[in-house]
């Protein structure tokens, strides 16, 4: 068994998954080698525009059953097609962006090549060689070139006279086949979470969640993963009422309406029935139900009003966000009563000054703790060099229970590997060679935390703000004391 503590949210995160794991972690590592500024942010929208599609296509989750008052096989289905081609465009601008400069001119240069050829059998076996995806970036090159196809396709199809029923839905089932062939890039759902930018970036519901019995832990993270996520995605709703609205924006919010329905039958189903105690039960299943209620009232109040007024989307937004944020308090309020009262309860919740502070504060012990184990071997005090690594072990599961999860995604790799170095760890660390890389090992180390914690201490939120170094130490001396 390691002496390490495993990262929960990791785990979590790996099971929600399943048999795509494996993919998904070869796409972690293209993502962190990717040289493209908020490669992260760039990749959510990317997913959350294919899983809008895919949603959007359906017309139970489109609201166009909702708001039809004649046969749906007499209506004319050309603003959805152009709602369609508009997310798809959006697709192709992000794919873009993500894929970098050389594998882009490699590709585009092999695609080239495969139109040159005069020999068939090459041309195929070049042909089924790209489609099976062997890479991120083939995957996402796959996936661009089949959205330009597609919205070539459409720009014809809105020229025609109508756009009816089955026409609508063979455009939809050719979207659905492209995304879900994709070996790489299939957008999430609703249960199934991303390393890259599904994490509890809260110091309170972090706290609090460290304090779940294990065998409900997983629900409420889930839950609470799936709220943040939604109101993620309610960020790329415009909130300009004065121009007009974008199209994608309405797939967008087809997603929201339909995830939030999604969530709704979680909670009654999986949360509510093994909550615990009966009145957190009764707490999932009312916020089952208001997430229901209030999604039904924006669906038939406001969504039904896109096209003709062009403050419905922020209105739609708005209300969407603040159920969604109630929803968080209420389930906070249940596992912890009196946590989550006063003024802006949700922004105290979800502070970004106070993570900041206390990853900077975790930063810096991490750091002392980490130099001290280095000066002591270099000193050759073994014994006192083994206590402080012992320190290191027990702050690593407090850290990675907390501050971990306030990191940005790129900086997990060297905390990846050092929690790696300390599982592999040979105690005493015998002969010369293998003391000298552990020092060098704690010592580069400790430059990516101080580094680190200089970069946390320059953003906004912390500006004003001294670092209290009095909290740290007793902090530090905590950890230190308890392996004495």
């Amino acid at each position: 068994m390691s002496r390490v503590p495993r990262d929960f949210y990791e785990e979590l995160v790996r099971t929600s998954q399943g048999t795509r794991a494996g993919f998904l972690t070869e796409r972690e590592r293209w993502l962190r080698a990717l040289p493209v500024e908020a490669r992260e942010e760039l990749l959510f929208e990317f997913e959350m525009l294919l899983r809008a599609v895919e949603r959007y296509v359906q017309l139970h989750d489109n609201g166009v059953i909702d708001a039809q008052d004649k046969p749906l096989v007499t209506r004319d289905f050309r603003e959805e097609l152009k709602d369609v081609r508009a997310t798809l465009s959006q697709a192709i601008r992000l794919a873009r962006h993500l894929l970098d400069p050389d594998s882009n001119q490699k590709l585009q240069f092999r695609r080239y090549v495969e139109t040159q050829l005069a020999d068939d059998n090459t041309r195929r076996s070049r042909i089924e060689g790209e489609l099976d995806q062997e890479t991120p970036q083939e995957s996402l090159f796959v996936l661009r070139q089949s959205f330009e196809s597609l919205r070539n396709l459409i720009d014809h199809l809105l020229q025609l006279p109508v756009c009816g029923l089955s026409l609508f839905n063979d455009v939809g089932n050719l979207v659905l086949r492209e995304i879900v062939l994709n070996r790489y890039f299939r957008p999430f759902r609703l249960n199934e979470f991303r390393l890259e930018y599904d994490r509890l970036r809260s110091v309170r519901l972090l706290t609090l969640l460290s304090t779940v019995p294990v065998e409900t832990r997983p629900l409420f993270t889930t839950t609470y993963l799936s709220l943040f996520r939604l109101l993620h995605c309610l960020a790329y709703v415009s909130q300009d009422a004065q121009g007009p609205i974008p199209r994608r924006v309405r797939v967008v919010l087809a997603l929201v309406r339909s995830e939030a329905l999604s969530l709704v039958g979680y909670l009654k189903n999986e949360l509510a029935p093994k909550a615990g105690p009966k009145p957190l039960q009764a707490a999932c299943l009312r916020a089952a139900r208001d997430i229901a209620r209030e999604t039904e009232r924006i669906a038939r109040d406001i969504l039904v009003e896109l096209d003709r007024d062009r403050a419905a989307a922020a209105r739609a937004s708005y209300a969407f966000t603040q159920l969604f944020q109630t929803q968080v308090v209420a389930l906070t309020e249940a596992l912890s009563p009196g946590s989550a009262t006063g003024e802006a309860p949700f922004e105290q919740l979800a502070s970004p000054m106070e993570a900041a502070e206390r990853l900077r504060k975790d930063l810096w012990v991490f750091s002392q703790l980490c130099r001290a184990a280095e000066g002591h071997l270099r000193n050759d005090d073994v014994v006192s060099a083994e206590s402080v690594i012992s320190s290191i072990v027990a702050f690593l599961g407090y850290f990675q229970d907390g501050s971990y999860q306030l990191l940005r995604y790129v900086d997990y790799e060297a905390f990846d590997r050092f929690s790696a170095l300390l599982t592999e760890l040979p105690w005493p660390p015998e002969g010369p060679a293998v003391r000298t890389r552990l020092i060098e090992d704690l010592r580069a180390f400790s430059m990516v935390l101080e580094n680190t914690f200089a970069a946390v201490s320059r953003r906004a939120q912390l500006r004003g703000f001294n670092f209290d170094r009095a909290e740290a130490e007793l902090l530090r001396d905590r950890f230190l004391a308890a392996t004495r």
